[in-house]
């Protein structure tokens, strides 16, 4: 039996996001107690402290440590490995989760850590760990794993196929979780801070849309009603919990699926509240599954909309059927949903008239809330693919993932001029929040009113201009965005219409402009 130790990043700087329950580390702790190990989590929680972490380490004295992050939790990671780096010399460090599957050479060649598990991690982490520890089994033979080769090159082992019978995937290891963080932490539902937990019921996503990730393949695997209505059975029976949060990338893909769900738990009598922050692809409900959803409990979805133009729509990939998005979100609303819808504005090409007439499509529609955020590059995405091809072309560095995020990104990879789209953006947040209709739909039907007040300071702050300019810096001092004062044209191309046609990239003038310098580090 080994001691192993899983550790989940958090947030340094991402204002209003929570501590979401780490369910990647708590399906590998649950897979590696069936095999026979013992198995901790630490929670970096609301605030990252070494001394924390250092402390667990010198306790538990692990043989293994298993660390999981998002993009935007990247330098906390690299931290966490250091200091287990400093305190276990000779413990075998692991990575995984979406941040290493898309960084998998960066993370390979960070000297503090051995071995980076890619996509799912279930089986990857069970097979290291047992090679670790046990014997018998070369560990750079497991497949699914990156790490750096004898020769400075990453090496990558075989593809990891993708676990078939998700049924057959034990329920998560509530019991290290940190209950009490995650219901002080404002969650992904407009809800706000409560006693909750996500659920995962499917994998995959046949779609193909060029910004959304890969983590869990492109083939959707579906747990069994019985599975998925059980899991809430013990939730509530063991832990008090009846609110859950649908996490899948696609819950609506195989509507029969989902509508017995749904029923299961109308029969089971549980009587829960349901939460959709993703996992609809809205275009593809009906009236009949609406009524389904509110019937089980559905309070909170997502129509996650990103364009009104066609032509974007086809760009993405996406292909959404924006007429009927529009129709079920207002047959959403009358069932008694509170409804939120996502935009993106600042795709590649993407011209002024055609982002306004998305913030138009929001503004007008049933709504509750809009959130409009930037495009921006995230690492595992043909959108970054398509974007480093040009940034190679234009001997330009790797954007880093510090520079990534939901609520700061400062790219402009569109047409339009930073004046134009950071001024949509925020004229969109006023259109949509400050018509009084809508302030009082909202008012009357949001359940936690503290909570509203203080999504509502964030939300007017968004609506302000920010001071300086809005704008990623690329390669030293270069920065995306129309020329302004103090800053010095170069000869290169402007990555915001590099897809079509030529315009310069600026270098900021450093007497106009204060920079901070970021270690950078080529994935």
């Amino acid at each position: 039996m080994a001691r192993v130790l899983l550790a989940k990043a958090r947030f340094l700087n991402e204002a209003g996001m929570g501590a979401v329950a780490p369910l990647g580390a708590l399906y590998i702790a649950a897979v590696l107690r069936e095999a026979g190990h013992d198995v901790r989590l630490f929670d970096a929680g609301e605030l990252w402290q070494p001394e924390t972490f250092r402390e667990t380490l010198r306790v538990f004295r692990p043989h293994v440590v298993g660390i999981s992050a998002i993009t935007i939790e990247a330098r906390v990671m690299e931290h966490m490995a250091r200091v287990c780096r400093e305190e276990l010399p000779e413990v075998p460090i692991i990575v995984g989760g979406p941040h290493a599957t898309a960084y998998p050479h960066r993370c390979a060649r960070n000297p503090d850590i051995d071995y980076v598990a890619l996509g799912e991690g279930e089986l990857t982490a069970l097979e290291l760990v047992e090679a670790l520890t046990r014997g018998g089994l070369d560990p750079r033979s497991v497949a699914g794993v990156a790490y750096l080769g004898g020769d400075g090159q990453t090496v990558f082992t075989a593809p990891r196929e993708p676990i078939t019978d998700v049924d057959s995937i034990p329920f998560p290891a509530w019991d290290l979780m940190d209950f009490e963080l995650q219901a002080r932490t404002r969650s992904m539902s407009s809800v706000g801070s409560r006693r909750h937990m996500l659920l995962f019921t499917s994998r995959g996503c046949p779609f193909k849309c060029i910004y959304c990730h890969e983590v869990q393949g492109k083939k959707f695997r579906a747990r069994s009603p019985e599975n998925v209505v059980r899991e809430m059975h013990e939730l509530k029976t063991r832990w008090g919990i009846n609110d859950f949060e649908i996490v899948d990338d696609i819950f609506n893909f195989d509507r029969a699926r989902m509508i017995e769900i749904l029923d299961r738990i109308v029969v089971s009598k549980q009587e829960p509240a349901l939460h959709f922050p993703n996992a609809l692809r809205t275009d593809m409900l009906d009236e009949g599954q609406i009524k389904a959803l509110r019937r089980a409990g559905t309070f909170f979805l997502c129509a996650a909309v990103e364009t009104a133009s066609p032509r974007l729509q086809k760009l993405i990939k996406k292909h959404l059927k924006v007429d009927k998005v529009e129709e079920n979100i207002r047959l959403a609303v009358r069932e008694g949903m509170y409804v939120r819808g996502f935009f993106m504005l600042g795709f590649p090409t993407e011209t002024f008239e055609e982002a306004r007439t998305t913030v138009d499509l929001a503004v007008r529609s049933a709504l509750h809330e809009a959130l409009f955020f930037i495009v921006t590059p995230f690492a595992g995405t043909a959108l970054y693919e398509l974007y480093q091809e040009t940034m190679r072309e234009r001997g330009l560095l790797n954007i880093e993932p510090e520079d990534t995020g939901y609520h700061h990104a400062d790219y402009n990879l569109s047409a339009m001029s930073d004046a134009e789209l950071f001024g949509l953006q925020r004229s969109g947040f006023r259109r949509f929040f400050l018509n009084p209709g809508r302030a009082l739909r909202i008012a009357a039907r949001h359940p936690a009113k503290l909570e509203l007040m203080r999504y509502g300071l964030i939300t007017l702050f968004k609506m302000l201009p920010h001071p300086g300019a809005r704008r990623a810096r690329v390669s030293g001092g270069t920065t995306i965005g129309p020329v302004g004062a103090g800053e010095q044209e170069s000869p290169r191309i402007h990555l915001a219409t590099g897809w079509d046609a030529a315009e310069p990239v600026r270098r900021m003038d450093r007497r106009g402009r204060k920079t901070t310098a970021v270690p950078a580090v080529a994935n």
